[in-house]
């Protein structure tokens, strides 16, 4: 029998981190409703008389608060000893900012208070600073749960914040449009409620779980889940552009994007159960023969280990702040991220001013939805990359910063005609690099400081959100407006042009600095390459072993056969004996003793030739034991 793996972790109690992941994916999907904005700002506008550059000041500070994740790096960092309660403070602090920020908001719009205007622009920014809060506990837990698939889970999870704003946007046009001021509400309670009952199912498992051997099925039903809601999304939004909806239609429009949930709510459920059980809590129900001797100093490397202890050195915030890899990584994600919402945030007004006015939630679906995906394969393809061909993440992110510039002169050049692949692309690019970027900072900086570490490179693209998308977008099309003499609106290509001719400009940089981050990283990913080579190696040997253990098995059965073969030929042949000295050989029960014996000849060669082949696939397999005992 195997015996008790050392440890020197505390036993208790656990929730699954599958649990983990499945709830983690509903707290993203309300950590998103900064998108919202454009719902809701025209009630706050009327209701305070305000003038377009007003309203741009709230969604602005919406958006440096919604990157503004430092205060929640600090806090999960400072707590991570806590493996339970790190997360649920973490997200706690979320829940209630939330909840107070759009609760005061809908007193606002409702009138029942009435705020200054720098009032209203702090609420704004601290309701959507709540969601860095539901970022970080849920995200980060998740990422520290699976480091080895840490891509692949910051893909699917970021997909579901992306989601996030179209999802309740279908309950608004389902129930309430256009009431937005009881939008308000609805985002101030049901978020709320949704978070408060996954937080406390959330926790950083600290020990090897048991796994299902399907592990990776468990991650394609979370990519379908995805794939399912964000087409679904889509179809919603066309058809909403094209006909009108009743209470019936609205009805079954939200519960059709609840039922589609329903694969990532059970996972847990499929894979592993809801508490978490330790590898080695299993080992006495293991029989001696299907785990030897050498197989257990194995097992007790694989307890004490996990790639993540190797492949990155553990930087410190200030460590970060000191490196060039840090501000490398900074500047291309701020840049990037910036030319993406530079089109976001004035989508409405550049299809005005293409002349496409009407069919604006055409090109939101679109930005939408490839967003996601973005989101989606930056996590999946380059942890695939990495792990199957040994291609560094980092060679990802010169594919989307060279995708971001090639958006920007899209932009720059678009046509009513074609501004849909313009928005696509743009969109792909923008919810790629943020995919991308947690993933590389927990490689280059380690996962101890993640959360801080990562906040930290969060405070571009907030930067930039204004930099780019409010003030130089804000700017030029002032100017081009007045060059067309229009004094309410611009109408025609030149309108952005210039506008994404810098940022195109800036993307230029933004390739510059992550080809440059790639150079400086060569030698971390070398480490990291043969990381992921080991665990290929160790994968193998561990396929080996349970393939010579199913043989050792079949070895066994076929040999008590092949006693009750022998056992049958010696009865077979006292009959002969028995029938040959009377009968002269010659008489039925010899003729049939002879033809049973010759029967048992057969099926005993056949066996032996059984036998044969099984010894011959154990002579396949001559690197299990010498892995298991190396």
């Amino acid at each position: 029998m195997c015996s008790a793996l050392p440890s020197n972790i505390k036993q208790s109690f656990y929730w699954s981190k599958w649990l983990t992941f499945s709830a983690s994916a509903l707290v993203m999907l309300c950590a998103g409703l900064s998108y919202s904005f454009g719902i809701w700002s025209d009630a706050i506008k009327k209701q305070y008389n305000l003038s377009q550059l007003q309203v741009a000041g709230i969604g602005t500070a919406g958006n440096v608060g919604g990157y503004m994740a430092i205060f929640a790096g600090l806090l999960y960092d400072w707590l991570r000893g806590m493996n339970r309660v790190g997360p649920v403070l973490t997200l706690l602090v979320g829940v209630a900012l939330h909840f107070l920020g759009y609760f005061g908001l809908w007193w606002a719009a409702r009138g029942i208070f009435q705020p200054p205007y720098w009032v209203l622009v702090i609420i704004a920014f601290f309701t959507c600073n709540a969601q860095t809060f539901m970022e970080t506990g849920a995200m980060v837990t998740s990422i520290r749960n699976f480091d080895t698939e840490r891509g692949t889970v910051i893909g699917i999870l970021k997909s579901f914040l992306g989601l996030s704003g179209s999802f309740f946007t279908t309950i608004y046009v389902s129930f309430l449009e256009p009431d937005a001021t009881s939008f308000l509400l609805l985002l101030a309670v049901v978020p709320s409620a949704i978070v408060l009952v996954c937080t406390f199912v959330i926790n950083f498992v600290p020990y090897i779980q048991v796994e299902p051997h399907t592990k990776s099925h468990a991650f394609h039903l979370a990519f379908t889940t995805v794939i399912g809601l964000a087409s679904y999304q889509a179809v919603i939004a066309l058809a909403r552009n094209s006909e009108d909806f009743d209470t019936w239609d609205g009805v079954l429009m939200t519960g059709a994007n609840i039922v589609l949930l329903f694969p990532i709510l059970a996972i847990p459920m499929i894979f592993g159960g809801l508490r978490s059980r330790r590898l080695r809590d299993l080992s006495p129900l293991v029989k001696a023969e299907d785990c030897p001797p050498e197989m257990e100093p194995f097992l007790e490397r694989q307890d004490r280990e996990t790639p993540s202890a190797v492949m990155s050195v553990e930087s410190t915030p200030l460590q970060c702040l000191r490196s060039q890899e840090f501000w490398l990584l900074f500047v291309t994600s701020a840049i990037t991220s910036g030319c993406g919402l530079t089109l976001l945030n004035n989508l409405a007004q550049m299809v005005e001013a293409l002349r496409g006015s009407g069919s604006t939630s055409v090109f939101v679906s679109v930005f939408s939805i490839t967003n996601c995906l973005g989101r989606l394969c930056s996590g999946f393809l380059p942890d695939r990359m990495l792990r199957e061909q040994d291609v560094p993440r980092t060679v990802s992110l010169i594919v989307l910063s060279v995708l971001a510039l090639v958006a920007c002169f899209l932009n720059a050049f678009a046509q009513i005609e074609w501004f849909a692949t313009a928005a696509g692309v743009t969109g792909f690019a923008f919810g790629g690099i943020q995919g991308i970027v947690p993933a590389l900072a927990s490689e280059i900086f380690g996962l101890r400081n993640l959360a801080t570490n990562y906040s930290m490179l969060q405070i571009g693209p907030a930067f930039c959100s204004y930099l780019q998308a409010t003030y130089l977008a804000g700017t030029l099309y002032e100017k081009a407006r007045q060059r067309h003499g229009d004094h309410v609106t611009c109408k025609g290509t030149d309108c952005f042009q210039v506008v994404f001719l810098i940022n195109a400009g800036l993307a230029v940089v933004a390739v510059v600095t992550s080809v440059l981050l790639w150079h400086r990283t060569r030698g971390l990913y070398h480490k990291v390459i043969e990381v992921t080579k080991a665990e290929r190696a160790k994968r193998g040997l561990q396929g080996e072993f349970e393939e010579a253990r199913s043989i050792m098995k079949k070895m066994g059965a076929e040999n008590k056969l092949m006693h009750a073969i022998l056992a049958q030929g010696r009865s077979l042949i006292g009959k002969l004996q028995e029938a040959m000295p009377s009968e002269e050989g010659n008489s039925p029960r010899a003729v049939d003793a002879m033809q049973d014996l010759g029967t048992f000849i057969g099926e005993a060669k056949r066996k032996l030739e059984e036998q044969a082949a099984l010894f011959k696939r154990m002579d396949d397999l001559p690197n299990w034991r010498r892995g298991l005992t190396g």
